[in-house]
């Protein structure tokens, strides 16, 4: 079975600009915020004037007095001022670059990620909590694919909705723009007609029918509260316990800017493909696993280890690096229940 195929060497290159601009872009971005964020300014405190450095960083406000007016301290408003205009400049000029590629990208027919996923995604990604969501199920198809420069068949990532992991080992406190916000809240920034069934639901769906599905790890025991099963927000999502995610939490994180419908970038972090596919295969195994998704499930897998065999051998399955996958599930990869067919060189007639 031909499980994706090779991207052109025209779509590599203006791919390649595209996502060293993104790169570029949230460099300075990132700069311009941790360093030049917020603002300074003289101040009137007891008839005299002072330079006050305000500034907030996930969702924490803070003030600091850079002393009263001299030389020294219009020199330091002065150079702030400066740089903060410079990187200004500099961030709109990439993301008017970015605006130029992207309509590349489109003109070459290279649209992969449903651009109400890439929304969320980047959302997510810009979030103080970004380092605790892993995108997971179907959509973690396109962070591999774009590492390993290929596309993927499109039955092969055709799905209506987003699995979110969400580390639950520490407390989730998430701030978006500088204040604390929920699950539903980071949905509803992205697109306001996402809802929840009823209070307390892991699931929300748009108008269109999208669903995003924040899911978490198993507690052992089930019973045992986790510090971040919930964001603390009263009437919030609540992520759904899922056996055997536990393994994909504790993979080594791998990130890929992959490219959306309308062209654009987006930064996608997923687990480590090999147990992401060991993963797929254990689930396909399962006596409860409804037996269409169960085919699909292995095809899946199936395509992620020829993948990784054909183009990224450097994520093969490591008994060190993916020691948190237990022995059983890791032989579900290794003992010829999957097989590298891509680029077999013979037919399958013995």
């Amino acid at each position: 079975m031909i499980y994706y195929n090779y991207l052109d060497s025209r779509v590599i290159r203006d791919r390649v600009d595209l996502v060293t601009t993104f790169e570029e872009w949230q460099r300075t971005q990132k700069l311009s915020r941790d360093e030049l964020g917020g603002n300074m300014s003289y101040e009137f405190r007891s008839d005299r004037e002072y330079l006050y450095r305000r500034m907030t960083r996930n969702g924490i406000r803070s003030t600091r007095s850079l002393g009263p007016r001299s030389d020294e301290t219009d020199e330091i408003l002065a150079h702030f001022q400066r740089q903060k205009h410079e990187a200004e400049e500099r961030i709109a000029t990439l993301a008017q670059k970015i605006n130029q590629l992207a309509a590349v990208m489109r003109a070459l027919n290279h649209q992969r990620v449903p651009s109400i996923a890439a929304r969320l995604i980047r959302k997510l990604d810009d979030s103080s909590a970004a380092a605790r969501f892993r995108v997971v199920g179907t959509h973690a198809l396109y962070a591999y694919e774009a590492a390993a420069a290929v596309t993927f068949n499109g039955e092969m990532v055709a799905t209506g909705d987003l699995d979110v992991l969400i580390d639950d080992r520490a407390p989730l406190r998430i701030a978006i723009e500088g204040e604390d916000k929920g699950l539903e809240a980071l949905a509803r920034s992205v697109d306001p007609s996402f809802l929840q069934r009823q209070k307390g639901d892991f699931r929300l769906t748009n108008k269109d029918g999208f669903m995003v599905e924040f899911i978490r790890p198993e507690a052992r025991p089930a019973h045992r509260v986790m510090p971040g099963q919930t964001s603390g927000i009263a009437g919030d999502a609540v992520p759904a316990p899922v056996a055997g995610l536990e393994w994909l939490v504790s993979a080594p994180a791998f990130s890929a800017i992959a490219i959306d419908d309308r062209g654009f970038p987006v930064r996608m972090t997923a687990p480590a493909p090999a147990v992401w596919a060991a993963h797929k295969m254990w689930i396909s195994e399962r006596q409860d696993r409804d037996p269409g998704k169960a085919v699909r499930d292995r095809i899946q897998a199936e395509a992620v280890l020829s993948l990784i065999e054909d183009r990224l051998p450097q994520e093969r399955l490591d008994p060190v690096k993916h020691s948190a996958l237990p022995k059983s599930v890791a032989e579900l990869v290794t003992s010829g229940h999957a097989k590298n067919d891509q680029n077999k060189l013979t037919p399958d007639w013995d």
